[in-house]
């Protein structure tokens, strides 16, 4: 449905400017893409701290993963 009406704005346009906005499309989807790909790696990442620390994490609550990786790192400093 966004992409059809994408392709119905960019149709109205000049060719010039359909390249323009194109191309400016598809660096916000590569974006996109890429801070996806980092939260999830850094998802994965604290997970895994959350497991060598000794927590099944499927049974912390939310607040209780954040202090115990924060207590992980100040203990680090």
């Amino acid at each position: 449905m966004v992409e059809k009406e994408e392709e119905a704005r960019l149709a109205a346009m000049p060719a010039w400017r359909r390249e323009i906005v194109k191309k400016k499309l598809e660096e916000e989807k590569k974006e996109e893409e890429r801070l996806k790909k980092e939260k999830q790696e850094e998802e994965k990442a604290q997970l895994e701290k959350l497991r060598t620390l000794g927590y099944d994490e499927t049974k912390l609550a939310p607040w209780q993963r954040q202090v115990i990786l924060k207590k992980g790192d100040i203990s680090k400093h």
